[in-house]
């Protein structure tokens, strides 16, 4: 990682990114990685249309943020607690792991991600290159997290160990890649068993880890950047400047120091912000609907009628990275949005929801448009499972205020989960008084909820003047 040839980027949101010629060649200068220019980072255009920001500079901001905590950790880090570990041994993996950590991820966000893993293939396209102990410490993190990594996570750590390992052994032959598919999925050992797995526990969680790591903090700053929102303020020089691994309950963690405590506090901050205001707002959440559906309609078009689901299984597969792959009547190769909406405007004519998404018209309104109403409406109905009971029935309940049949089978219904940040007793440490201690030990408790979940309904525009009864309706406070 000694390379004195740089290759300089020049980011928004970090200025001047730095990157190792040698590093460019082998990953960036790639298609599979040149790819990610054409996959929007999130799917808040609808809402804020200069929100126009890739899965490209995303990584790239990630490494340079990695390069950073890289070189604090070895900084602050007392030798003492890392002993015979030669942490320099670790870079190369830390920051091609931040570098690569999404070079499979699927085109509009996350709203097509989940059919790269329709039927686990994406998890079995990763086992197929990993050890048994990867296989097993995946599933015991699955486990005790009660839930895995995200789909493109998975698919990323898989793509890069098939397209990608060679070139990094060439690089670094004394370096096992398997532990970049750790870093992506973060997959930490458990338990871990040598001081080395203590210290690979520490940058996978770094990497991707449950409450601070540096794909979040990118993600947060450029795309409050991007949205233009008002966000928090987060001095991120400030917060990785002090981070360091230390001790805790006789086992390695990274830590924070207490004097940027304000700093992790904003982190928190910003990150819920955009879960509850962006990445959930109503008009998000529908045109992320409309796509979805019109991608499904337009696989049950183009797939033979006993296996409706065939495009979508070709479309999002390990061999669209690897060579052109029959859709429809065209080939494609490593799928992008504009290849999606190439596509959907094919069939047009077919499939009504793709002139909602290329006019940017709706034909349905939201009841409701945020949790805050929703609670205030369901305030009768607070256990969860009566307003579950009313989210299975809402068109048999609003058939007695919207009687035409074709508005009544309009009618959507959309759950809601915004993945607040909530700090567990486990999840983030800070150094405090010549001690470790966990950070929800000290912190102010938060005044959100944990696994915050609501459902939007939208009507049929010509039923919008109906809106308060169908309301009364649902909440029932009416009864029709």
């Amino acid at each position: 990682m000694d390379d004195t040839k740089q290759k300089i980027f020049r980011d928004p949101v970090h200025g001047y990114i730095s990157v190792p010629s040698s590093l460019c060649r082998a990953f960036i200068d790639t298609p599979i990685f040149q790819r990610l220019k054409n996959i929007e980072q999130t799917s808040m255009r609808p809402l804020y249309p200069s929100a126009h920001h890739d899965r490209f500079v995303h990584s790239l901001g990630v490494y340079y943020l990695a390069s950073l905590a890289f070189h604090h950790i070895k900084k602050n880090t007392n030798p003492e607690y890392i002993k015979s570990v030669d942490l320099d041994h670790y870079k190369p993996l830390f920051l091609v792991a931040a570098l690569m950590h999404d070079c499979g991820h699927a085109p509009f966000s996350h709203t097509f991600e989940e059919f790269y893993n329709r039927n686990r293939r994406a998890e079995e396209f990763l086992f197929s290159q990993v050890d048994t102990k990867f296989k097993k410490d995946y599933d015991h993190n699955y486990d005790t997290r009660g839930k895995g990594p995200s789909d493109h996570e998975v698919f990323s750590a898989a793509i890069f160990l098939k397209h990608y390992a060679t070139a990094f052994r060439q690089l670094f032959p004394d370096q096992d890649p398997i532990v970049i598919a750790r870093m992506i999925t973060g997959c930490i050992h458990q338990p871990a068993k040598t001081l080395k797995e203590e210290v690979e526990n520490c940058l996978i969680l770094l990497i991707n880890g449950q409450a601070i790591d540096v794909d979040k903090l990118d993600y947060i700053q450029r795309d409050t950047w991007a949205s233009g929102a008002n966000n928090v303020s987060i001095d991120i020089h400030r917060l990785l400047s002090v981070l360091e691994l230390s001790t805790y309950d006789n086992r390695l963690v990274p830590a924070f120091s207490k004097s940027a405590l304000n700093v992790v506090q904003s982190v928190l901050d910003g990150r819920n912000f955009l879960y509850n205001w962006i990445y959930s707002h109503h008009t998000v959440c529908y045109y992320s609907r409309l796509l979805s559906e019109a991608i499904r309609q337009l696989s049950h078009l183009l797939s033979p009628p006993e296996k409706p689901d065939r495009l979508l299984d070709v479309l999002f597969s390990a061999e669209s990275f690897e060579r052109p792959v029959p859709v429809g009547n065209s080939l494609l190769y490593l799928p992008s949005d504009g290849d999606i909406f190439y596509l959907l405007k094919q069939r047009h004519n077919d499939i009504k929801e793709i002139g909602e998404l290329l006019s940017r018209q709706p034909r349905l309104v939201p009841l409701w448009k945020t949790f805050a109403e929703f609670e205030l409406i369901f305030e009768k109905k607070k256990d969860l499972t009566q307003r579950e009971s009313v989210r299975t029935r809402v068109k048999d309940i609003l058939s007695k205020v919207i009687k035409e049949e074709s508005h009544l089978q309009s009618i959507i219904t959309l759950q809601v989960k915004p993945k607040l940040a909530v700090i567990h007793e486990n999840e983030l440490y800070v150094s405090l008084r010549n001690s470790v201690v966990p950070f929800k030990s000290i912190a102010t408790p938060p005044a959100i909820k944990e696994n915050v979940s609501y459902f939007l309904v939208f009507i049929p525009r010509e039923t919008a003047d109906l809106a308060e009864s169908c309301i009364s309706a649902l909440s029932g406070s009416k009864t029709y």
